[in-house]
């Protein structure tokens, strides 16, 4: 059986990406510093309510970094999102993840580390992703 895949279009100036933690907590200053990265672009960011959350080592609780990702998942003026750190938790919402949403509308999901489970998500969904650091210690690899 042939894989299918479903692309995300391609952004364009003006797109709206948005910049979720589905996983560990970032440090203050990197959902911010990713918005201006992307809005130097020609791109609008947004960050949902729950990007700095801090629960133990995770982005806030499950519920809540989940409802921020099929926020933006479901969203059809977001054309892309991406992970404001990996770190730890995104397998924990990873079955969760509303695929029929991004599979009916495709976009690209951006991130690394713990995002590998999400990565998986839109793999078996035939949505490609982009795997990569985006800020904090290892910006300087994108």
């Amino acid at each position: 059986m042939e894989a299918t895949t479903l692309e995300p279009r391609t952004l364009a100036p003006g797109d709206t990406v948005a910049v979720v933690s589905p996983a560990s907590w970032p440090e203050d200053s990197v959902p911010g510093w990713i918005a201006q990265q992307v809005e130097s672009w020609g791109l609008r960011a947004v960050i949902p309510p729950h990007a700095l959350d801090h629960r133990g080592y995770l982005a806030g609780t499950d519920s809540d970094r989940l409802a921020d990702l099929n926020s933006a998942i479901r969203n059809p003026t977001v054309r892309a999102v991406i992970a404001s750190t990996g770190g730890c938790g995104s397998f924990r919402i990873a079955p969760s993840v509303d695929v029929e949403a991004f599979r009916a509308d495709p976009k690209l999901l951006i991130g690394y580390s713990d995002i590998t489970a999400l990565h998986c998500v839109w793999d078996a969904a035939g949505v490609p992703t982009l795997h990569g650091a985006i800020a904090g210690a290892h910006a300087d690899h994108v």
